[in-house]
């Protein structure tokens, strides 16, 4: 059996740690960064790795384009050659053989131009376009999801942040029972099994404390994941202000359907590369077709040999060139047949993928709206449970002040109308999670004016 000092000691040991608790919390701010909802928005846009990954694969297609459009035009190049020839040597420009020693200079200007290939560089041309809005759209969504991933990790710990407050509410309540029914015990109005029985509910309290501040910190270092902040550093993370009633939105699932279907910035980009394969077909089908080009050449020579001056001779020896040349593909070991065969399989793949996204969007729109039904129901059973508490809370004082009830009474009704109240909070960061859900789900999330009231209401749009 416990003796009263160690009970004595061991109620005073929790009681300290509960009165650290805050200052510890206190201390740990001290020198910390402090990050808003609207900054964790910004910082999550500018560090995401995925957005950054994405601009990257913008820039290049960008290139890709550009490159593919100089096709169309000629090329263009100049060249020179300088030559010194000892001994017998055969003049070119002269005709005849010298025996000293020379200096001869070429000049050549040079122009090629693809007339046709078989309509491949039109293909390319094409192809590279929708491969850059492919691209832009996949930097759009993943815009979209750098912010639903912060906004998510902060409504979370805002959710850890309220269940720890809850908790440790809870643990002061059942400590402060803890010595109402001790002295009690020594009046002898309650057994000692009361006080045992007591004094485990206040364990059980303090471990459920802890669980939960573990929890916390952990939807913190992942908070701090998704920003991709550094790890090493103290952040205080500032839960956004919100209303005391959260407006609630209804949703159509069918509407959310196909507002999804018809905005989802992955689904178009998955779209557009569906189309873009066709021109991956016809390019490889062009390498079968004859190819036309033309090219252009003018040039000049100066030879030491020759008695003639520097500028009369590169007068006089002007020479150009035109020519024009046919290519007909007669057999190429099959590549043009097996790359044509292999652009059909890749277009069919693209356009499986599609139909596979089209029908995992519809089912993930579909879950967040059963969730965020669920987020309303709860919300107005918090409410209801909220008022009920404070009801309840009111009348056990009423009837305290009148001697008619006991302080054990009183203490646990203001003990659940904490965890009521606490209760609707998180509830209204639940649904609001939930509509941010919907939002992002059906696909007209703007990341630039993401607020926590354009979360909750993106979607009713």
């Amino acid at each position: 059996m416990l003796s009263f000092h160690s009970i004595s000691v061991r109620r005073a040991a929790i009681a300290l740690s509960v009165a650290t608790m805050g200052v510890t919390s206190h201390a740990a701010a001290q020198g910390a960064i402090t990050v808003t909802f609207d900054d964790a928005v910004r910082i999550a846009l500018k560090q995401s790795v995925a957005v950054r990954q994405a601009e990257n694969s913008v820039a290049t297609s960008s290139a890709t384009v550009r490159q593919r459009s100089s096709a169309f035009l000629p090329s263009f190049s100049l060249s020179t050659n300088t030559v010194e020839s000892y001994g017998f040597t055969f003049n070119q420009n002269e005709g005849r053989i010298v025996d000293q020693t020379t200096t001869s200079v070429n000049l050549n200007a040079n122009s090629a131009l693809t007339v046709y290939d078989g309509g491949r560089n039109i293909a390319q041309l094409k192809e590279a376009r929708l491969s850059n809005e492919a691209n832009d759209s996949d930097l759009a969504r993943a815009r979209q999801t750098a912010v639903f991933t912060a906004a998510s990790g902060f409504l979370t710990l805002v959710q850890r942040e309220e269940q720890v407050r809850v908790l440790r509410d809870n643990l002061s309540a059942q400590m402060s029972q803890d010595t109402v029914i001790q002295r009690m015990v020594r009046a002898g109005a309650r057994p000692i099994s009361d006080q045992y029985q007591q004094q485990a509910t206040v364990a059980s309290a303090q471990f459920s404390l802890v669980t939960a501040q573990r929890d916390r910190e952990l939807a913190r270092v992942a908070l701090i994941r998704a920003l991709q902040l550094d790890p090493r550093g103290h952040y205080d993370f500032v839960a956004p202000a919100m209303a005391d009633s959260m407006r609630v939105v209804r949703f159509d699932l069918d509407s959310l359907l196909v507002r999804a279907l018809g905005s989802r910035a992955d689904l178009d980009a998955l779209d557009t590369r569906v189309e873009a394969t066709a021109f991956t077909v016809r390019n490889a089908a062009g390498s079968r077709l004859p190819q036309v080009s033309m090219s252009l050449g003018y040039g000049t020579a100066f030879n030491s040999a020759s008695d003639l001056s520097f500028g009369d001779q590169f007068n006089q020896r002007r020479s150009g060139s035109l020519g024009v040349a046919l290519s007909v593909p007669i057999f190429d070991r099959r590549q043009a047949s097996v790359a044509a065969q292999q652009a059909r399989i890749a277009a069919d793949n693209a356009r499986l993928s599609l139909q596979d996204r089209r029908l995992a969007v519809s089912a993930e729109v579909r879950e967040a709206y059963l969730n965020h039904t669920a987020a309303v129901e709860q919300y107005d059973a918090a409410r209801v449970q909220f008022a009920a508490a404070e009801l309840a809370a009111n009348t056990q004082a009423r009837r305290y002040s009148v001697g008619a009830g006991t302080l054990v009474e009183v203490t646990s009704a203001r003990a659940q109308l904490v965890q009521a109240a606490s209760a609707v909070v998180t509830a209204k960061y639940a649904l609001a999670f939930q509509q941010s859900l919907m939002s992002y789900y059906v696909g007209d999330m703007v990341p630039e004016n993401t607020t926590l009231a354009s979360l909750s209401g993106a979607a009713a749009r």
